[in-house]
């Protein structure tokens, strides 16, 4: 009997417990004794690595070369003293970068070319060179590192064709100039004063300045009424201070406050306050527009005592539907229109703010004006003024934090001019230039108005003539229902500021001017931030991206423009002015609130391209800002407040739900980045424990979706776990595209089936050099693989030698490195290459599946290819390829836009019940568009589906540390195994003790392993003889690797009686299995060890085949021989 059949330990108590403390009985073997029993010096055996790569012709890289040779680049220069525009030196660089080295037409023309560019900006921008893409214009770019590489190959161009594309370009490049000038003459753009100032100070200066300013001072005193402002003003200056940042750290699209942030905080939360924001708009204009329509009804009743039905909320109604349709009518006109009228509103503000002043010196021009409480300057009034005094309004008793709820919304015009950064000519300086003063001076006039009011104008008046002959105009009395008898005054006079203004009638102007250039900026922001957020695509086309469809040369949303008119008509339909500014404030606080957030972020984060040219900012300032926007969202209205917060999270979530495929470089990805290194570097220091472990997998599935119950299978061990890796070798070399390419078609199976996982590739090498470097390479730290999975080599009896010798030799490689090995077989086979049409073109098609009717099963049109990928379709553990996996990549991605492509069809279905992170059902057909059997499909989607009741089979022969048992427990905890299925587990007796003590030893074993399990058998017959007719089926095997050949018998005599024991082992474990498992879901049984040089890949082969052959899904795993299960706390 051969000794080395005793080496291998049976799982016990004491091999389990931590490798320090003493064991009571024998030690766990190290793999490297096992795989190496002759071995004295554990150093003794080399690993096998891959050797490094040499390239075959042994060429060296050519030397880039400096550029453009001075001479020639010197004649497009222009003389000493000559000015030359931006534009003009920017298409001279662009077309000497485009033909790298042109001499003069007297120069030679056999002066060599340089592939090399000088820097430009166009190489740098994105926009620009996809619209001259998408128009057919040939334009200078950066040569991709392939073309410098090979100045040899087919990217060369001669000096005639460069000459060509010289002319072209002059062509492309005057047409690009004169669709720009056509564009210019279309679209106006404003500066920093008239685009971002005015625009600011005409929406500050809204409807709250007339006809809510002097009310606040009434309630809550001049010293109250400061701190209110103060606090305004300090949460929009910082706020402005943080969009200054931000939008001095690049260029900045149409979009404003949206576009910011979503390029800042990511789609997810960008989206969600752009939608808010929208929202917000169309709320303050509806708001400027009930103080309009007030404005308008105290002046017709105050000059004409004109009512239209009732001189209050009806007429409000009826007047702001007016005005909205007036509104609509000049937003839709163009932006010019509505800048020029603003510019006029602007000149009659000042005149209205300047007469309100005049009026204030003059004092009261009559005894009517001063029965109604105007007074003139006063020092005993101002101190009286200056403590508040809440009072009831409307039903309410008012505090600090309602007046400030009502204030604020004068404050929230700051980003008016951000919203229409799209019609800047250089939004960078002018949004935080015209944003800061337009606060700065505005806070000021607020500050100043509010002191006046104080000053000259008494909190009560009675309004009467005669009250002011006999000197109780300012006592107020109270009636038995509790009614004062004052009906004037800064309390109940919201037109205090036209009875102290000079010319009444100027003033009332002035408040129509401001409410409804308020009110224009408002409604022209909210279709803009529609248009671009409709165009980013983050949510469906029908909850925004209908909104956003432009009609005309200009592209003008009208949807979007309806969508504003309606929202805001409905808001004014309210015609209550305090209701609508609560709700405004949670919205805009909201926003501001994210502005200051994203701008703390973001400098949190630090990423490399963070450098914003604006540097008057504060990193912990702005959170504190943020904290105190999110607070006054609260005291303001914790109602409206939770709203608000609801609506920001559902758009959240949904955009989270879509996961649009847009990369905007957010501060969220750099905190993802330096959270995981972070993370990955502090596990470095951090020694390994077992209670810790988890199974990190390399599995060898090539394309992921040739295989894809392989990867299925490995992601019931990993999900929500540990690391997954899809393994890919490819004997060619692959360039850099073709290797991107296989990459980028792996990742997108992954994503669309949801399951988490990496990809590698590993190329010009065969199967066991290429596993030892991903092995050596893949991961980071601790965040590596420890098991290699591989499928079941099906051809083994088949296949060239060369080939199993390289499946073998990959075990021992993996072996060497101290990983563990798992194999899995399925009697079908994994590799459905041959029997799959490839989906990846229904995952590049998808834009199709708004274009096609919903059904249960949905079908798709795909581009069909050679699915091809490995020599043998049952060969289908092995990554190797035939045919190019690169080249059909490729040429998937050229077929992509070949209109005279052969289609099939793919069906997809989902389970309804199925929750958002379970995994797509797909429903595959053949390469000729067939449907496939139904038991076919099965088998290919195998382990996506629930599982029947049965057992989870475990035949823990030897101890490897415990990983024979542990995966199938992970495995049985998954929703779709957990339900119906047991785990039943067999293990060899030891014969050291009796039968019945050793089940017990292993049932407490098992019970201070915390697993449950159904059944408990120890076989104590797994040394007898196996039966003849086992014998003769494994010599019918086995039989044809006896016989000699030109090379000698692949298994020899010797060989075959030197493992005549283990051999009848393996046999007689077959006849157990038969008589055990053959019913059951999923066997997993110890993974016999391969002897170091000592076993012949066909002979261990067969032994696997003999374990495996006409089985249920079957797992041979072995572990490391380090314990990965523990009994300790």
């Amino acid at each position: 009997m051969d000794n080395q059949a005793f080496e291998e330990t049976i799982p016990s108590v004491d091999a389990t417990k931590n490798k320090v403390s003493s064991y009571r009985g024998g030690f766990l073997s190290t793999l490297h004794e096992l795989h190496n029993p002759a071995a004295e010096i554990p150093n003794a055996t080399q690993t096998r690595l891959p050797s490094s790569v040499e390239f075959s012709d042994r060429r060296q890289l050519p030397t880039i070369t400096a550029g453009i040779e001075m001479a020639n680049f010197q004649q497009g220069l222009p003389q000493n003293g000559t000015n030359v525009t931006e534009n003009e030196s920017q298409i001279n660089s662009n077309r000497k970068a485009s033909v790298a080295t042109i001499g003069s037409q007297g120069q030679e023309r056999s002066r060599k070319m340089s592939r090399d560019v000088v820097p430009t900006i166009d190489n740098y921008r994105t926009i620009q060179q996809h619209q001259a893409q998408t128009m057919g214009l040939l334009m200078a770019r950066r040569p991709t590192m392939n073309e410098l590489c090979n100045p040899s190959t087919d990217v060369a161009v001669s000096e005639e064709i460069v000459q060509q594309d010289l002319n072209e370009t002059q062509s492309n490049e005057d047409k690009l100039k004169k669709d720009e000038e056509e564009g210019k003459s279309e679209a106006v753009k404003f500066g920093w004063i008239e685009g971002v100032l005015i625009r600011n100070m005409m929406s500050i200066w809204g409807v709250m300045l007339f006809l809510r300013l002097s009310w606040v001072v009434a309630h809550a005193g001049i010293g109250e009424t400061l701190v209110i402002i103060a606090i305004s003003t300090f949460i929009t200056l910082v706020t402005a201070l943080s969009m200054s940042a931000i939008s001095t750290n690049g260029e900045i699209g149409g979009g404003g406050t949206y576009f910011v942030m979503s390029r800042v905080l990511g789609p997810e939360f960008g989206g969600s306050i752009g939608i808010i924001f929208a929202i917000a708009n169309a709320m303050d204009c509806s708001l400027n527009v009930v103080g309009f329509a007030q404005a308008i009804m105290d002046m017709m009743l105050e000059y004409g005592g004109i009512i239209i039905i009732d001189g209050a909320a009806n007429d409000i109604r009826i007047i702001g539907t007016l005005t909205m349709i007036f509104v609509c009518a000049i937003c839709g006109l163009g932006s010019q229109y509505e800048t020029k009228m603003k510019d006029i509103m602007f000149l009659i503000m000042l005149a209205s703010l300047a007469n309100f002043l005049a009026g204030s010196f003059i004092g009261p021009a009559t005894e009517l004006e001063e029965a109604r409480g105007f007074i003139g300057y006063s020092v005993d009034l101002l101190t009286e003024n200056w403590e508040p005094a809440y009072s009831v309004t409307n039903g309410q008793m008012q505090n600090f934090i309602s007046v400030f709820s009502v204030y604020f919304p004068a404050s929230i015009g700051i980003l008016a001019g951000a919203n229409v950064s799209g019609d800047l000519r250089n939004p960078n300086t002018a949004i935080p230039k015209g944003t800061i003063l337009a606060i700065i001076i505005c806070s000021i006039s607020y500050a100043g108005i509010a002191i006046i009011c104080a000053a000259t104008m008494a909190r009560q008046a009675t309004g009467s003539v005669l009250d002011l002959a006999n000197g109780i105009s300012l006592n107020c009395t109270f009636s038995a229902e509790n009614r004062s008898n004052c009906k004037s005054g800064l309390y109940h006079d919201y037109q205090a500021m036209s009875l102290i203004s000079a010319f009444p009638p100027l003033n009332y102007i002035g408040c129509i001017a401001a409410t409804i250039s308020s009110a224009l900026s408002d409604f022209v922001s909210c279709p803009a931030l529609l248009e671009v957020i409709a165009a980013d695509k983050l949510y469906p086309y029908w909850m925004v991206g209908f909104w956003g469809k432009g009609y005309g040369k200009s592209k003008q949303p009208l949807r979007a423009f309806f969508f504003t008119f309606v929202l805001a008509l409905a808001f004014v339909l309210i015609a209550e002015l305090d209701m609508i500014a609560l709700l405004i404030s949670d919205f805009f606080l909201a926003t501001f609130a994210l502005m200051n957030f994203s701008t703390f972020h973001v400098s949190l984060v630090k990423p490399i391209g963070w450098r914003p040219t604006f540097k008057y900012y504060n990193t912990w300032l702005s959170l504190l800002t943020g904290i105190l926007s999110i607070a006054s969202m609260i005291l303001i209205s914790l109602p409206i407040a939770m709203i608000t917060i609801a609506i920001v999270v559902f758009f959240y979530m949904v955009v989270l739900y879509r996961k649009p495929e847009v990369n905007w470089g957010s501060s969220t990805q750099a905190q993802t980045y330096r959270t995981a290194l972070t993370s990955i570097q502090q596990l470095v220091h951090i020694e390994e424990h077992v209670k810790n472990y988890r199974p990190q997998i390399l599995v060898l599935t090539g394309l992921p979706n040739t295989r894809p119950a392989l990867v299925d299978f490995a992601y019931l061990i990993c999900k929500n776990n540990s690391l997954m890796i899809c393994g890919h070798v490819v004997k060619e070399r692959l360039t850099f595209e073709k290797r991107s390419q296989l990459q980028q078609k792996a990742y997108r199976y992954l994503r669309y089936i949801n399951i988490k996982g990496f990809c590698s590739v590993a190329d010009d090498s065969n199967l066991h050099t290429g596993v030892a470097a991903m092995l050596s390479l893949s991961g980071v730290g601790k965040v590596k693989p420890n098991i290699l999975m591989m499928g079941y080599k099906n051809d083994w009896a088949t296949c060239d030698r060369d080939s199993l010798e390289q499946y073998v030799l990959t075990i021992h490689t993996a072996f060497e490195m101290n990983v563990a090995v798992s194999i899995l077989r399925l009697q079908e086979g994994l590799d459905c290459s041959k029997i799959l049409a490839d989906i990846d073109d229904l995952i590049l098609n998808k834009t199709l599946k708004d274009k096609i009717p919903s059904f249960q099963a949905k079908e798709w049109v795909s581009i069909s290819s050679n699915p091809s990928v490995s020599p043998n379709p049952d060969t289908s553990s092995i990554s190797e390829s035939s045919r190019s996996d690169a080249e059909e990549a490729e040429e998937q991605e050229m077929s992509y836009h070949n209109e005279r492509r052969r289609t099939v069809v793919l069906g997809v279905t989902k389970n309804k019940k199925s929750k958002l992170s379970k995994k797509l059902a797909i429903t595959f057909r053949d390469p000729e568009g067939n449907e496939l059997p139904k038991s076919v499909m099965n088998k290919i989607i195998l382990f996506q589906k629930k599982q029947k009741k049965d057992t989870i089979d475990v035949w823990w022969l030897s101890d490897d540390g415990g990983l024979t048992l542990l995966l199938p427990v992970i495995i049985n905890s998954r929703s779709n195994w957990s339900a119906d299925t047991r785990l039943r587990i067999f293990c060899a007796a030891s014969g050291v003790q009796e039968l019945e003590k050793e089940q017990k030893g292993m049932a407490v074993l098992l019970s201070k392993f915390r697993i449950d399990y159904s059944d408990l058998v120890i076989i104590s017959d797994i040394d007898e003889t196996p039966k003849l007719k086992t014998k003769k089926w494994f010599n019918g095997i086995i039989q044809p690797f006896l016989q000699p050949n030109a090379n000698g018998p692949h298994i020899t005599n010797e060989e075959f009686e030197k493992f005549q024991y283990k051999t009848n082992r393996h046999l007689k474990l077959r006849e157990l299995l038969l008589d055990h498992s053959s019913d059951s879901n999923l066997v997993v049984m110890t993974l016999p060890m391969p002897r170091n040089e000592s076993v012949s890949a066909m002979l261990y082969m067969a032994w696997l085949e003999a374990l495996t052959a006409n089985m249920p899904p079957f797992m041979l795993v072995r572990g490391n021989q380090t314990s990965v299960l523990t009994f300790y706390v």
